[in-house]
């Protein structure tokens, strides 16, 4: 519970810095869009990216707020802050993925990795099927449960054989981007 409180704690310090830096964007007066959406990625969407991707709050009030930043970062690329305007529409229009796409495909490539032994992590306690699939680990909390492998585990089961069996991580990644269209 103390560790849940720290990560919420974390959560919200990060979001409150990019509040702040995301003041200092708005108050530069520029219409052009590439500029704009250069300053998104370089000072902002890293930290939003570790946020969702690191930290996997997945409790769904911290997601919707990291969420909630490149919501707004959309809206300020596309200068459009009317009510009615779609952020999805936004979204689309700028081909930038949710934060969800890419924690999954984090999560995806770096199981990849570690079922090809590509990284040192023991993975001796999971068990695969013929079809290269996994069983689902039993779990007991909702820590254990929202944990690295039990959610990258249902995700990598949806995926088709021949993107499992890709032998590098470049063809696995070329292959998760055809399925998932990020």
């Amino acid at each position: 519970m103390a560790q849940l409180r720290e990560m919420e704690k974390e959560v919200c310090y990060i979001l409150f810095h990019l509040n702040n830096i995301f003041s200092i964007l708005t108050n530069v007066k520029t219409q052009n869009k590439q500029l704009k959406e250069a300053a998104y990625r370089t000072y902002v969407r890293p930290q939003v990216e570790y946020c969702s991707t690191i930290l996997h709050p997945w409790q769904k009030h911290l997601t919707h707020r990291i969420e909630m930043v490149q919501r707004s970062a959309a809206r300020y690329v596309q200068n459009d802050y009317l009510y009615t305007s779609s952020v999805t529409n936004m979204l689309r229009e700028l081909k930038w993925s949710t934060l969800e796409q890419c924690r999954n495909q984090a999560s995806l490539t770096m199981l990849h990795k570690i079922h090809n032994k590509q990284v040192n992590v023991d993975h001796s306690h999971l068990t695969t099927t013929r079809s290269n699939k996994f069983l689902i680990p039993h779990s007991k909390t909702k820590h254990h449960m929202n944990s690295f492998f039990p959610p990258a585990i249902r995700l990598w089961n949806e995926l088709p054989t021949e993107i499992m069996d890709a032998p590098t991580v470049p063809a696995f990644a070329s292959g998760l981007n055809k399925f998932y269209a990020f």
